[in-house]
Order: structure tokens, then C-alpha cells, then sequence
């Protein structure tokens, strides 16, 4: 069988690129379909820009020698993941809001697109490596893997892997109150991978009290 040449793994390497960043487009149409808020808009573009960038490299580190591979792909895998949960945070701010939605009253949620590597990452190398599962229970389904936060000192803990998250509260201003995220063992808080489609949903309850501390949700 005649050696493969260096003109032929090219090809192939740009053929497999070609292909990811194919679906992707695809992908991201698909949302795009969905979605009429202009910030969220801005939101996907940077996403889907991340991803194509990430999706060539790895491919790239996946064709590369063996002995780089693993350390090529951890290089490119974390700050993505870091850049994914920071604007997840900012995501779950921007939702703290004293006017409740009608659609889904007091809940924040939202779904962003994540490849399988970085949702791996998230699970097996930050959300597992605590030696107790205290305050979160992750539960692993043929298609999906959710992770149920009954801890708001959980969250801020694997928030704070990426950025310094003492607690999701939103002070109204001097009279108006406050606005805070609720996780407790009543109302839980998710993380829903659904491996498939490559996205990760966010689901959580959240409260308004006003200036004397009473509850308006």
C-alpha cells in the first residue's frame, strides 16, 4: 500500500475542516431562526466566530503529531469553556429582572451552543474532580447529562473557576429593592447537556423583593 503524502493528509484535514465548519453554519441558522433580540444576536455571532476558530484548530491538533494532541486540544478546550460559562454569568444577570416573564414566570433560561470536548471538560475535569457531590447531582441519560444544583455555594464554586462570583444578587437602586437567583433543595437550579444537538441549557428560579424586603414573586 503506497505511503499517504503530505498533500493527501492536507486534503483530507481541510476536507474534515470544511465539513465542521459546514455544520456549524448550519447550526447556527437554525438559531438564529429563533432569535429576535438583537444583543442575543451579537451574542450567537461571537459564539459561532469561537467555535469555527476552535473547530479548525483542533482539527488541526487532531492531525498533528500524537505525542502534541492531548496537550494541543486542553490548550484550546479551557479558555473556550472560560469564555462559554463568563458570558453564561452575564447571561444570568442580564435576567435578573423585577418585571417576570410571561412565558416563563421567575425562571431564567437560555440555551448556548457548546462541542462535546468543552461540555466534557465542564463535567469530567471541573464539575466531577470534587471529591463530594454536595449541593449538585449530575444524572447521565442516552443523549443528555444534567447537572441539578441545590446549592447556591455550589454554583458560585464552579462559577468561580472562570470568575470571581460571590452570589447571583442584582441591587435595584436606593427604594426599588433587589433581585437575586434562588437555588435551594426546593427550587433547584440545571444544567442540561443535550449531547446531540451540542447545547447546553440553563434553567433557574429567581425572586424580586422590594425595599422592605417583601417578596413580589
Amino acid at each position: 500500500m503506497a505511503a499517504r503524502s503530505d498533500t493527501d493528509e492536507e486534503d483530507n484535514e481541510q476536507q474534515v475542516i470544511n465539513g465542521v465548519k459546514g455544520a456549524l453554519e448550519r447550526q447556527k441558522s437554525q438559531f438564529q431562526s429563533k432569535i429576535s433580540n438583537v444583543h442575543k444576536l451579537s451574542d450567537l455571532d461571537k459564539t459561532f466566530q469561537e467555535l469555527d476558530q476552535f473547530a479548525e484548530a483542533i482539527v488541526k491538533g487532531k492531525f498533528g503529531p500524537l505525542r502534541h494532541r492531548h496537550e494541543h486540544e486542553i490548550t484550546l478546550v479551557y479558555p473556550m469553556l472560560e469564555r462559554i460559562m463568563i458570558r453564561a454569568k452575564n447571561g444570568i444577570n442580564r435576567r435578573l429582572t423585577p418585571q417576570m416573564s410571561y412565558l416563563h414566570p421567575w425562571i431564567v433560561r437560555f440555551d448556548v451552543p457548546m462541542p462535546q470536548e468543552v461540555f466534557t471538560l465542564l463535567h469530567k475535569g471541573i464539575v466531577n474532580r470534587y471529591r463530594t457531590s454536595y449541593g449538585v447531582d449530575v444524572l447521565e441519560k442516552h443523549g443528555s447529562v444534567t447537572m441539578t444544583f441545590t446549592n447556591m455555594r455550589r454554583l458560585c464554586v464552579l462559577f468561580n473557576q472562570f470568575e470571581d462570583r460571590q452570589g447571583f444578587t442584582k441591587e435595584l437602586g436606593d427604594g426599588q429593592g433587589v433581585v437575586k437567583l434562588i437555588v435551594d433543595n426546593e427550587k433547584h437550579g440545571t444544567f442540561k447537556y443535550k449531547i446531540k444537538k451540542e447545547i447546553l441549557q440553563f434553567n433557574f428560579h429567581y425572586g424580586y423583593w422590594n425595599a422592605h424586603g417583601i417578596s413580589q414573586h
